[in-house]
């Protein structure tokens, strides 16, 4: 039935390096899917690399700021 192998909070805080509470926040936000079957709260390895990836730094050009700051004398 389930071909993804389905995994608790607190394993996906250790598989993510990171803690129970950051999980438990993507999911009450909607970042992360969660599924409760019972009383256990299950995530999908699949659901947990797809937020992981989301989470991804983009890397920034250094050189000329975005913006300029004009100063007048009054």
């Amino acid at each position: 039935m389930i071909r993804n192998t389905s995994i608790t909070i607190d394993e996906a805080a250790q598989l993510a390096k990171c803690s129970y509470h950051t999980i438990h926040r993507a999911i009450k936000r909607g970042d992360l899917a969660a599924y409760k079957p019972g009383k256990t709260v299950l995530i999908l390895e699949a659901d947990l690399n797809t937020w992981f990836e989301s989470k991804r730094i983009r890397a920034v050009k250094a050189g000329r700021p975005r913006r300029t700051i004009e100063i007048r004398e009054r």
